[in-house]
């Protein structure tokens, strides 16, 4: 990496993070990399052929990035310089992902003075053949800087169209069938515009510009996508209903073997119609930085919002459907003892199409579309479930009722001890209550004995008052003396 004070070329690290030692190499052996990123992708502008061998060291394949269209909109501008033109005359471009991201926050370590941390370009023998001076677009001017992002917003969508081309060979087989069917007037368009629009394509990308007769073939399709995509998305919301209001679990596997031979189609006609506007927006802002250079940024960005929102509609009813698959799979799957045919293929069924609405979803890069199923269990393990929780439930009524007798027998004892202590209590009561009656009782009568008595012994005194003073007031009575005159 050269010192912007000394111009001495100071330690660099190689892709493994070593340092290797001061060399005397010549400013030819220096390489000055422009490294721009946005939300699609990443641009190496310099030596194409240094960086293509830098990037596959570090183990990333890139496409060359159009310089053409840069140039055309820098020369829109009088104020561009020559030197920017050069600057990006060639370079190379890279999708933006987890790797890649890491790959330029790895080398943009140890800044100093606005510069990244050096690179190496190797032979095949690991010799050392140009250093790479990695920096910010900082030099670069304002109607520079708006090309090369136009073109990267093309870039990204062309990569986009041949992941989802690619996607199409894998399922060529059954999208086939479904365009052989020509008696849905929606379907047989799809044919039709795709064919206008590879033919569009080829054009552009042999001249390198879109003239009036090219923009013409296209500019009426969007409207024919669209309808496209939303004749798709109908059919799909149409599965998901019908997964819904199944609630018999015989009834499942037939619905789910159906919705597995028709899926492709509709997963096919989205990717098509995704692709088939993806290769128009590509169009669109070549034609918009040919013409309209000064409104290519704003473009891009409605072109994107667009994308985002066509991905959001097909993200939603696709989860919709995945999440009503998932449920039901975990119907059947309990009910397999009972449905020993049925419900195993019903969640083969389930996993067949949870899988391709997830590869799908990994081709659009459709973010919140995770979905799994997990494998039922055979009828023999649900049975042996059975077998084993019927016994587990034996076992727990039998301590339950065990625990319940002895519960019983503790509350009997407990209240004929309770009672047999209240019988005690209450007799020994009855008893100190009866003892205090005879005792009160006995007092009484002895005491009504003495009153008695007491009266009984002051009557007879008074009586024989009565009576001693009754013989007082008698006449006196002289009695004869017997036996004095005989002397």
């Amino acid at each position: 990496m050269i010192d912007d004070d000394s111009n001495e070329l100071i330690p660099s690290h190689d892709g493994d993070g070593d340092t290797n030692s001061t060399r005397n190499d010549s400013a030819d052996d220096v390489q000055s990399v422009t490294i721009i990123q946005d939300e699609q992708g990443i641009t190496f502008l310099g030596d194409a052929g240094a960086i293509d061998l830098w990037l596959k060291d570090e183990g990333f394949d890139s496409k060359a990035f159009k310089a053409k269209a840069v140039q055309t909109v820098s020369m829109a501008n009088k104020g561009a310089q020559a030197a920017d033109n050069a600057m990006a005359e060639s370079g190379r471009w890279v999708k933006l992902t987890k790797e890649s991201a890491e790959l330029v926050a790895k080398y943009g370590k140890n800044c100093k003075k606005g510069a990244l941390q050096a690179g190496v370009v190797r032979q095949p023998n690991g010799r050392i053949i140009k250093h790479l001076q990695f920096t910010r677009p900082g030099q670069l001017n304002p109607a520079m800087l708006t090309g090369i992002s136009g073109v990267m917003a093309q870039m990204a969508l062309e990569q986009a169209v041949s992941e989802i081309t690619d996607y199409l060979k894998e399922i060529d087989a059954k999208l086939d069938d479904l365009l052989r069917d020509q008696k849905d007037q929606t379907v047989s368009k799809l044919a039709g515009i795709s064919h206008m629009i590879d033919e569009t394509m080829l054009i552009y990308q042999q001249v390198g510009s879109i003239s009036e007769t090219t923009w013409s073939k296209v500019s009426g399709c969007p409207q024919g996508i669209a309808t496209i995509q939303a004749y798709a998305i109908v059919k799909i919301k149409g599965l998901t209903e019908k997964v819904e209001r199944e609630q018999d679990p015989k009834q499942v596997r037939p619905l789910t073997q159906q919705i597995r031979q028709e899926i492709h189609q509709w997963l096919g006609m989205l990717a098509s119609a995704v692709r088939m506007q993806d290769q128009v927006s590509c169009i669109e802002l070549a034609r918009v930085c040919q013409e309209e250079p000064e409104q290519l940024e704003a473009h891009k960005k409605g072109i994107v919002l667009a994308r985002n929102k066509r991905l959001a509609e097909i993200e939603q009813s696709l989860n919709a459907l995945g999440r009503q698959l998932e449920t039901k799979a975990g119907i059947v799957g309990g009910k397999v003892l009972l449905n020993p045919y049925s419900s195993p293929h019903a969640i083969a069924n389930i996993e067949s199409i949870t899988g391709d609405l997830n590869t799908f979803a990994s081709t659009l890069q459709l973010e919140h579309i995770h979905l799994h199923v997990e494998d039922g269990p055979t009828w023999i393990q649900a049975a042996g479930k059975a077998v084993d929780d019927t016994g587990k439930a034996l076992q727990n009524a039998g301590q339950q009722t065990a625990h319940a007798v002895q519960d019983a027998g503790n509350a009997i004892a407990k209240g004929a001890q309770d009672t047999g202590a209240a019988v005690a209590r209450g007799m020994q009561d009855a008893g100190n209550q009866a003892a205090h009656i005879a005792q009160d009782a006995g007092n009484a009568i002895a005491k009504g004995a003495q009153d008695a008595g007491a009266g009984i012994a002051d009557g007879v005194q008074q009586l024989g008052k009565g009576i001693a003073s009754g013989l007082k007031q008698l006449p006196e009575i002289k009695l004869p003396i017997f036996g004095r005159g005989k002397k």
